[in-house]
């Protein structure tokens, strides 16, 4: 066996040996639990608001973590995931954070449901968190009547949470900014459908 054939077999048995030496990567929702269960609870005959998936930007719509490093870079954790794709974590947790937030009405999702009087539209413009733990979410927010004609009012909101404290900030610390967040969007657009 030559010594290009032997070095070859040595860099392959350590790649999978580092590999495999790797913990498995968490796996990790936006939505509370209890929130969703406690969501569960409204009454059969309560006024429906629907709410359509949250619409993000194309490179956040993934199962990586991200986090900016930069102006223009952005790092994927190499310890956590999302369970789904983030435009639908972020649905689900507002979903969830909306029923809390309004125990009268039943929060829907994106199946048709006939006595839906009004619709959400959520698009975000930015969802990142910084270096430091600083976790920044822009969203602009519609409230339509049931026959989409148009929108009974919209409203835009820029939700920040504060920086980590001590050194570059988990996975764990990630989540519960943007979980966060989302809860401050959600306070916000169950405001404007109480005004209204």
């Amino acid at each position: 066996m030559s010594a290009r054939s032997t070095a070859l077999i040595v860099t392959v048995l350590v790649g999978t040996v580092g590999c495999a030496s790797l913990p498995p990567r968490k796996i990790y929702v936006l939505d509370n639990a209890n929130d969703a269960a406690m969501g569960a609870s409204a009454a059969n005959a309560a006024p429906v608001l629907r709410l359509e998936r949250v619409l993000v930007p194309d490179y956040l719509d993934t199962t990586d973590i991200l986090t900016r490093a930069g102006g223009h870079e952005l790092q994927s954790s190499q310890t956590g995931q999302w369970g789904e794709r983030l435009s639908l974590g972020i649905t689900h947790a507002l979903r969830a954070d909306l029923a809390v937030r309004l125990p009268t009405r039943i929060v829907a999702g994106t199946q048709p449901t006939d006595n839906a009087v009004r619709q959400i539209l959520v698009s975000v413009d930015t969802f990142d968190v910084w270096a430091d733990g600083h976790c920044i979410l822009t969203a602009n927010w519609s409230l339509l009547e049931k026959d989409e004609r148009g929108a009974v009012l919209t409203e835009h909101g820029a939700f920040t949470t504060p920086a980590a404290s001590g050194g570059t900030p988990g996975d764990a610390t990630v989540i519960a900014a943007m979980a966060d967040a989302v809860s401050q969007l959600a306070d916000s657009i169950a405001s404007t459908v109480k005004r209204r």
